[in-house]
């Protein structure tokens, strides 16, 4: 289903994280240490230029949205969120090959749903693309 309204830049942000999880997952399988610190700290840099903002607009919309998703597919979203801010900036009990290897497994996963399951039923529902809500989302930048 082509994206339309607010979901389509959010839709064309998911191919920049997807490039940024290849990128993980081949410094993951190279297993060269010092790639992998290198490539860590472009999934830093790519979770504060677009990754951290990008989660914040879905989660608004997700609450924008609340009554025509699940509460468990909310939650799956939520919890996903936090798990690869974890992955990309926080304090991580994963040594760097098994971070880059999980970072990128969960973001092509969790793209895929979103892409599949939540933006199909965001799409259809008549708020998420009035001007209030595009206003509210977008102006706190």
């Amino acid at each position: 289903m082509p994206r339309i309204g607010i979901l389509l830049p959010l839709s064309r942000e998911h191919h920049t994280s997807l490039v940024m999880a290849r990128a993980a997952r081949k410094a993951a399988d190279d297993k060269d240490i010092a790639i992998c610190s290198l490539t860590i700290m472009q999934v830093e840099t790519h979770w504060h230029t677009l990754m951290a903002a990008h989660f914040e607009k879905e989660e608004q919309l997700l609450r924008l949205a609340a009554e025509v998703l699940d509460s468990a597919s909310i939650a799956r979203i939520f919890a996903e969120h936090t798990e690869l801010h974890r992955l990309a900036c926080g304090p991580c009990s994963f040594d760097p090959v098994e971070r880059l290897r999980r970072f990128g497994d969960l973001v092509v996963a969790h793209v895929r749903y979103e892409e599949r399951t939540i933006f199909p039923q965001l799409q259809s529902h008549f708020s998420i693309n009035s001007v209030a809500a595009l206003n509210s989302i977008y102006s706190k930048r």
